[in-house]
């Protein structure tokens, strides 16, 4: 991870009290990553509602009617966010549009399953670098959600388990895998990202785009491969090509 320069960056925790005396390029970056949340919370909340009654067993079916309820909770977390600065969510929320990970649609219990257990996983490694920013009300919901991040990603990999157990389940997750693969790749962003860089000076996050998909690369592969069965390449640029993602998608990343 490279090193930036932090002269200027907070050094002490910052209360939503100080937020407006924070200089402007702080602010903005904080309330772009509180938007992102507050958009895309209720978007996936929405689609993962539907996955509900697709679970197979009414123990599935609980756990995954809880994970909604926590991700219509992540979405009132980052709203009250906004509204304790004095802010229409509403109005901030028309400016953006949500993350990239769900313009891929979710079809079945297996898309479900794999997207919680590498996608939300994918989230994870963000909000480890979003519990140590400085403005504590953030970092204080990035720690909440955070904690709700690991038992979705825990549904995901007891239903992908089960899944397994099956000819069809397998070959359904199979089916499925490389798909919520390149989503979770592309949903660190760009390589060489402008945004990332002023993130890591404002201490906001820690690594860079890079240096965060590789970690995610590693990790994912290990049990993929191993624990799932499924061979991999060892390079995930044979899976997603960072040149592809444009301006837009560079925007509706992390």
């Amino acid at each position: 991870m490279s090193e930036i320069a932090s002269i200027d960056r907070p050094q002490q925790t910052v209360s939503a009290a100080q937020f407006w005396d924070q200089p402007e390029e702080y602010r903005d970056l904080l309330l772009n990553l509180i938007n992102i949340h507050v958009v895309s919370e209720l978007h996936g909340a929405d689609c993962f509602e539907r996955s509900i009654l697709r679970a197979p067993t009414p123990e599935m079916r609980m756990r995954m009617a809880k994970t909604v309820m926590e991700e219509y909770g992540h979405h009132l977390r980052y709203r009250k966010l906004m509204e304790e600065l004095g802010l229409d969510w509403q109005e901030y929320a028309q400016r953006k549009g949500h993350l990239t990970t769900f313009d891929v649609p979710i079809e079945s219990w297996a898309d479900q399953a794999v997207f919680l257990a590498l996608l939300d996983r994918a989230a994870g490694h963000q909000f480890r670098h979003f519990v140590q920013c400085k403005y504590e009300p953030f970092a204080r919901a990035a720690q909440e959600t955070l904690k709700e991040e690991y038992g979705h990603i825990g549904l995901g990999m007891d239903a992908v388990k089960e899944l397994l157990q099956t000819p069809q389940g397998r070959a359904d997750v199979e089916r499925v895998c490389r798909k919520w693969l390149t989503a979770g790749l592309q949903s660190f962003g760009g390589e060489q990202s402008k945004k990332n860089e002023r993130y890591r000076y404002w201490g906001i996050k820690q690594d860079t785009n890079e240096g965060m998909r590789e970690a995610y690369w590693q990790q994912v592969r290990a049990f993929i491969t191993k624990d799932w069965g499924i061979d991999l390449p060892q390079d995930w640029r044979e899976i997603w090509q960072p040149e592809v993602a444009g301006d837009d998608e560079e925007e509706r990343a992390y």
